[in-house]
């Protein structure tokens, strides 16, 4: 009788629609919702980010499997998930974090059908390149966005925008910033930048 009421397991692809479900609901009523339900929505919220992440670097008990990161992957980029992650980011607690630019950093790589589609998403979105670039300003949450922002411009025609648009000056004042940990984030992603220019 047990087995009759078992919940079937989510796939990647409803763990990913979850996420998203969620990310936009915490966004719109982060100010109607009482402490106890918003509490109870990003603790859901972390659970499926750890989710995600397991699925795309696998855990201790199982390697990645590349169809359910090649699902997670398409779903990812098909209704804007990683727009809605990047904006919800300062939202989310350290943990939660910490894995959300795990993700991100991962799926640069992904390939679908023999294609990187976070490369083909982010030539079509390049305003969220100005957003992860304007993250250097925010001192909490500066290493997620220069972690995320340097594993995009791997992409040659990632590059090329950043290399091209007006806010590339801006690294150089985030280098000359007086934090540390900033300015030395803000190095790294411009040796990056660097290497691809002279290609």
């Amino acid at each position: 009788m047990k087995e009759l009421f078992k919940s079937k397991p989510r796939t990647p692809v409803d763990i990913v629609r979850q996420t998203r479900d969620i990310l936009i609901f915490a966004d719109q009523s982060s100010t109607s919702l009482s402490d106890s339900k918003r509490e109870e929505k990003m603790a859901e919220l972390g659970k499926n980010i750890r989710e995600l992440k397991s699925i795309l670097y696998g855990n201790s008990e199982s390697e990645p499997v590349s169809e359910a990161c090649a699902q997670l992957t398409q779903e990812f980029f098909r209704e804007n998930t990683l727009r809605i992650l990047i904006f919800c980011l300062p939202q989310l607690n350290l943990g939660a974090r910490k894995d959300a630019t795990q993700i991100v950093a991962n799926l640069q790589s992904q390939q679908v059908n023999s294609r990187l589609i976070a490369s083909d998403y982010l030539e079509k979105n390049t305003d969220l390149l100005d957003i992860l670039i304007a993250g250097y300003e925010n001192t909490d949450m500066a290493l997620h966005y220069g972690v995320m922002l340097r594993e995009c411009i791997r992409h040659q025609t990632v590059a090329r925008y950043v290399l091209e648009s007006p806010n590339v000056k801006k690294l150089f004042d985030y280098i000359q910033l007086p934090y540390f940990h900033i300015s030395a984030d803000a190095a790294a992603t411009f040796k990056v930048k660097h290497d691809w220019q002279r290609y």
